[in-house]
């Protein structure tokens, strides 16, 4: 009789329930898919509430919500409930407040109003105390083999500085009484309020200890990599990611023949310049002496240097290794049997694609709910075979809402990547541990001898030193700081005639000149930049249909148009007097 009362109970209880939160979702925008932001996948049932199946306890968001009268307005978009810096309507695709009950939102949700992102971030670790992300157990059952060994890299405990990104490395020694191959490793994490990433970069196998600039053991300051010479990563640890347990054919190999030395890399993040964090984190690496038929390979895929506009709620960088860089870097075809996809915090959506020759393209890595906080180890039941010749492909895609300046590639938490990791066998196999492109150019074709780039040949381009120091005495000669001469025009007209200067690679040539030369040489190249635009552009048509006021600039009105980027380096110049 019990049983079926309360079966009775759940019955009639069960569907109010649901029905509750189906109708508090309908009452802000998309509630009904915002995400768990530890997995980046499970629908998140009742968005105000501390439990992601809803019921219980509210969240900060869920006070605000029921203090507003359960009603979704200006006053509650506005609100940062979860007090991560982002208001509740830019986290729910709200951005301008002007969602209402039944109408599409413009945009998707960019994250969880009621939970601090990213989670792992010292911050918001304090603040969401309620709900704590559970970190994952390396499974890999190799590692339980009688014949299996670890070899544990720890930093001495360590001050942490207070700034927001600290890159530190410590170079070690692997086992050299044998050959033995790395099949898995792990992290081990001592202060996670702090540790972003760590890599392991291997020193080619001809690296001596004398070659090392720094001692075995002893941390020192460094940038993304330590040691110059030692860049193939062979070990990550990062937010979400236990550890590899790496395919039964292959592994990474250490010892007499294979790689001697390593650095550990270790990315800190302190935004909130705490001085008093101490760290002594590492890796486990599990290896053995029974070798397996192939080594193992880290190629590395994606953009190198890109920038993202504020207030965007998707903007996509592409990258490709196209068919003649993997024609060029590979020596025969190989196996790709793992790999994940890297952004930092702004990163919303990648994939990444593979193009055999003459096939059609399709998705071998998709992350549509891209989490740093997550990321997902793709395992490929079947090895991908690559060919010389065949395209990888890295997309990206951003989300800047809240930003309100421009966010650059880098190497800190604040900035942003798009690589893509695969490891595959055999390592032999491909010449190089990266297939990048630079500004959306093929970096195997930069320095290249002979590779056309839209008609440029960049290698010779910049090595044509006699070439450069004609322009700038003629530049000098020529033109004038914020003042647009006749006779300067016409000379840069004549020079973006080259290809060089044309397509897309003037951003590129730019940037380098901006490089090699001093402020006072580019203000003279660009000190007709807004003329040669509005020529560019065409007479201007006025008409009573235009949706903004059309002004026509002639004559010494024309002259008198300085770029922003000619402001910027009037203000160098002063400031540098």
């Amino acid at each position: 009789m019990t049983a079926m009362l309360v079966l009775l109970v759940l019955t009639i209880v069960s569907p109010c329930c649901v029905l509750g939160y189906s109708t508090f979702q309908t009452r802000i925008p998309n509630g009904g898919i915002i995400r768990d932001p530890c997995d980046g996948e499970t629908i998140w049932q009742g968005v105000g509430h501390q439990a992601v199946g809803g019921g219980g306890p509210r969240n900060p968001f869920g006070l605000d919500f029921y203090n507003n009268e359960k009603k979704w307005n200006r006053t509650l978009c506005e609100m940062d409930s979860d007090g991560d810096g982002i208001s509740n309507g830019a986290e729910l695709g709200d951005p301008l407040c002007v969602w209402t009950p039944g109408s599409n939102p413009a945009n998707t949700p960019t994250g969880h109003p009621g939970l601090c992102e990213p989670w792992s971030d010292p911050m918001c670790l304090e603040k969401n105390t309620f709900y704590t992300c559970q970190t994952k157990e390396l499974d890999c059952d190799a590692t339980n083999s009688p014949d299996v060994k670890e070899l544990s890299i720890t930093f001495p405990k360590s001050a942490v500085p207070a700034k927001e990104t600290s890159y530190m490395c410590m170079n070690f020694a692997f086992p050299a009484d044998h050959d033995y191959h790395v099949i898995a490793d792990k992290g081990l994490i001592d202060n996670e309020f702090v540790m972003h990433h760590i890599l392991i970069y291997a020193c080619p196998t001809d690296v001596e200890l004398e070659d090392l600039v720094n001692p075995l053991n002893t941390p020192y300051v460094c940038g993304m990599a330590g040691e110059q010479r030692c860049q193939e990563i062979i070990g990550m640890w990062s937010v979400g990611i236990p550890g590899f347990c790496h395919n039964e054919n292959a592994g990474f190999k250490i010892g007499t023949t294979g790689y001697k030395y390593a650095s550990m890399q270790m990315h800190w993040n302190n935004p909130s310049l705490r001085s008093d964090y101490e760290d002594s984190s590492g890796m486990t690496l599990y290896y053995t002496p029974v070798l397996r038929p192939y080594n193992l390979g880290n190629l590395v895929i994606g953009e190198y240097q890109f920038s993202i506009p504020p207030g965007e709620s998707r903007h996509v960088i592409e990258s490709e290794c196209s068919s003649t860089c993997s024609d060029r870097i590979m020596t025969s075809s190989v196996n790709v049997v793992s790999g994940l996809n890297h952004m930092h915090y702004m990163g919303r959506e990648m994939t990444t694609f593979h193009t055999p020759t003459g096939g059609a393209e399709r998705a071998i890595m998709a992350d549509p709910h891209y989490s740093y906080d997550n990321p997902k180890v793709h395992t490929f039941e079947s090895p991908l075979e690559i060919k010389k010749g065949d395209v990888l492909r890295a997309k990206c895609s951003f989300t800047t809402s809240q930003k309100n300046v421009t966010t650059f590639s880098g190497e800190a938490t604040s900035q942003e990547m798009c690589y893509a990791f695969l490891f595959y066998y055999p390592k032999e196999s491909i010449k190089s541990t990266q297939c990048l492109t630079v500004m959306g150019l093929p970096a195997c074709s930069l320095n290249h001898g002979t590779d056309l780039i839209d008609g440029c040949q960049l290698k010779s381009f910049f090595e044509d030193y006699a070439y450069f120091t004609q322009v700038f005495a003629e530049l000098t000669k020529r033109c004038e700081t914020f003042l647009c001469r006749k006779e300067c025009k016409t000379y840069v007209q004549e020079l973006r005639e080259n290809p060089c200067f044309q397509g897309r690679v003037k951003a590129y040539v730019d940037r380098a000149l901006s490089s090699f030369n001093g402020v006072n040489e580019m203000a003279l190249y660009h000190s007709c930049d807004s003329e040669l635009a509005l020529e560019a552009a065409g007479p201007c048509t006025c008409t009573t249909e235009s949706p903004r006021s059309c002004v026509e600039y002639t004559g010494a009105a024309v002259s008198h148009q300085t770029s922003l980027y000619l402001l910027l380096v009037a203000m160098a110049t002063v400031y540098s007097m």
